[in-house]
């Protein structure tokens, strides 16, 4: 059960069909090293804080689509709902936390909360709006920036068109880099994971076969091993992986989910599972390898 004040939220949650979304005794024989509690905590708080966010929500007034385009909101689940302001408090509340520490002591990422700035940029561009709330923006902004580090002094000297264009500039560059997206995914799976590139000829019957738009996904086994090959429409691998997850370990076997394929504009998503939890595979649109999580 699940509980949330202000406004009063109640979510029942029932049990998955799918194994990696029920609660299951972990077994992990590893210690915790270099951890630091207290940021842990307060990670899980932000995240917590940022959720609440989302869900206690206060309108601004509509604009239409078209008025400044955004590209990559899709990836996130953010293009089809309402653009939502948060208030005064919870702003202060966000620029109270220092986010250079909860990025050195926590694997949570604050970058998750980049997106969802940005998805609210088009409601002070002047092509959607005649009354900016330029309060509301500024600490918005200098939410953006203390999380990317990024320095204040030159941004604060722009008119808001050339910040807004800066801001959402700088988003495009982040969703298109492989370094920088799995931070502003929302996840607790471990991960990001990037396989053992694979030269090997293949001389095994594959498992599984995978059609998707740009060709498509193989899920060999070979000696308790897992490959994973991705070919383009005329049979050539655009690469071959040998799946690894947590410390390493050589996963030994791979599934697709039915109906596993996701497209968005930023990704083409793999919904899979290995050894009883999910594995979410992300690849460029081409087919192009990026990253997966593997929950635990």
């Amino acid at each position: 059960m699940l509980v949330l004040a202000k406004p009063m939220l109640v979510a029942s949650l029932l049990a998955s069909d799918f194994p990696s979304e029920n609660p299951r005794t972990q077994t992990r024989n590893f210690p915790y090293t270099n951890r630091c509690a207290t940021f842990e905590q307060n990670m899980k708080n932000l995240v917590l804080i940022i959720i609440f966010l989302t869900l206690n929500i206060s309108s601004f007034g509509q604009s239409s689509n078209d008025c400044y385009k955004i590209k990559y909101l899709d990836f996130f689940g953010l293009d089809q709902i309402e653009v939502v302001k948060w208030t005064q408090s919870e702003l202060d509340r966000l620029l109270k936390v220092n986010f250079i520490k909860e990025r050195e002591h926590s694997e949570i990422k604050t970058s998750f909360i980049i997106p969802m700035i940005v998805y609210q940029l088009k409601e002070f561009h002047p092509n959607c709006t005649d009354d900016v709330d330029t309060n509301y923006f500024n600490k918005i902004s200098e939410i953006y920036l203390r999380i990317r580090e990024l320095d204040s002094t030159e941004f604060r000297k722009k008119s808001i068109i050339e910040k807004i264009d800066f801001l959402r500039d700088d988003f495009y560059s982040q969703v298109n880099s492989v370094e920088y997206l799995p931070d502003m995914i929302v996840t607790f799976d471990d991960g990001p994971f990037y396989g053992v590139d694979y030269h090997e000829e293949l001389d095994v019957k594959p498992n599984k076969i995978q059609k998707t738009q740009f060709g498509t996904l193989i899920i060999s086994s070979l000696r308790n091993k897992t490959i994973l090959t991705c070919k383009d429409k005329n049979g050539s691998i655009i690469w071959q992986k040998l799946i690894t997850g947590f410390k390493n370990k050589k996963l030994s076997e791979l599934h697709f989910i039915e109906n596993p394929m996701e497209y968005n504009s930023a990704a083409a998503v793999a919904h899979m599972y290995s050894e009883g939890e999910k594995l979410t595979l992300y690849l460029k649109i081409d087919g192009g390898f990026m990253f997966y999580f593997h929950s635990w």
